[in-house]
């Protein structure tokens, strides 16, 4: 029989082992959880409207612009009103693609909505596509006067249910001299409307033509405001100014990654601050220049921005 006394240091060293063990374990586990949190991957789509090759000489048919967008690495792109739906609609799905959102026009004048629509949106039945409703003002409705809202309530629950029947959202898009041209008539409407698959989009470009200084100070709360109703957002680059210029665009479209306005902070206050996983489109209505190689500089800015993001605290 061996020396019993032995057996004491023995078990107590392997004891000693198993719990040096278990603490490198779990601080593995804990560092592994730390990188992973510290680079948190990015899962918004990123998109295009169909404006950054729309009108170029070599891209010049929807299969092509299509094709290059989906190669460039681009997420999706808009379908822009019922007059391109069914040239869009073909190419899409020729090339697997998304189309991100459809681009609708609702009139306050009789028939108010382009009689395809209906049809048109149950041919997007599956698909990611929100449908992006946006109001013409007349000369009986004023932008942002408030005094067709009945109206525009009503033709919007309409669009809602063709949605529904399809499992489709909605996003009503404010456009700067519009009916609905700025963010908070639009949430107003939306309350009114009050239906789970219909929201809104916060335009950067016709955010800043729609708003005074003081406004734009606030924009963080506003975003906050606007959270639980927002279904996308679309960028820019872009001037932090009051603008001067003729063509108000020249400051409040530009390529994305240049102008004065912090794109990128806003970007990061919407993915990282307020968690949304909502798609982010690009605007590009207006920009001069070779179309082709804005495709590539935007998706490249995009890349650098997506990669700070996901390493950035």
């Amino acid at each position: 029989m061996g020396d019993v006394t032995l057996l004491y240091p023995l078990a107590f060293q392997h004891k000693k082992h198993k719990m040096a063990q278990r603490i490198q374990f779990l601080f593995l586990f804990w560092m592994g959880c730390a990188v992973m949190a510290f680079a948190q991957k990015i899962k918004n789509d990123f998109f295009t409207l169909h404006n950054i090759i729309r009108g170029d000489s070599t891209y010049n048919t929807f299969d092509k612009q299509v094709e290059f967008i989906k190669k460039a690495g681009f997420d999706g792109i808009e379908i822009n009103q019922t007059q391109s739906f069914e040239g869009m609609k073909a190419a899409l799905d020729k090339h697997q693609f998304t189309g991100s959102y459809f681009y609708v026009r609702v009139e306050l004048k009789e028939p108010y909505i382009e009689k395809r629509l209906e049809e048109y949106i149950h041919q997007l039945k599956g698909s990611k596509t929100i449908i992006a409703p946006f109001i013409i003002a007349n000369t009986s409705f004023k932008p942002s006067s408030q005094e067709a809202d009945t109206l525009v309530v009503r033709l919007l629950t309409q669009i809602s249910d063709w949605a529904k029947a399809s499992g489709l959202q909605v996003a009503l898009y404010p456009h700067h001299g519009f009916y609905v041209e700025r963010t908070d008539h639009a949430l107003s409407l939306i309350k009114q409307i009050n239906r789970k698959n219909v929201g809104l989009t916060f335009n950067l470009c016709h955010w800043l033509a729609t708003t005074s200084n003081s406004e734009r100070l606030a924009l963080k709360p506003h975003l906050k405001e606007l959270k639980p109703y927002l279904k996308m957002v679309t960028i820019c680059g872009a001037n932090d100014v009051i603008t001067q210029q003729k063509t108000i665009w020249d400051d409040y479209i530009l390529p994305l990654g240049s102008g004065s306005f912090d794109t990128y902070g806003l970007l990061k206050y919407i993915i990282k601050d307020l968690k949304m996983s909502v798609p982010i489109g690009v605007q590009c209505y207006n920009i001069k220049g070779d179309k082709p190689q804005l495709v590539l500089n935007t998706i490249s800015v995009w890349k650098e921005y997506k990669n700070r993001l996901e390493n950035e605290k």
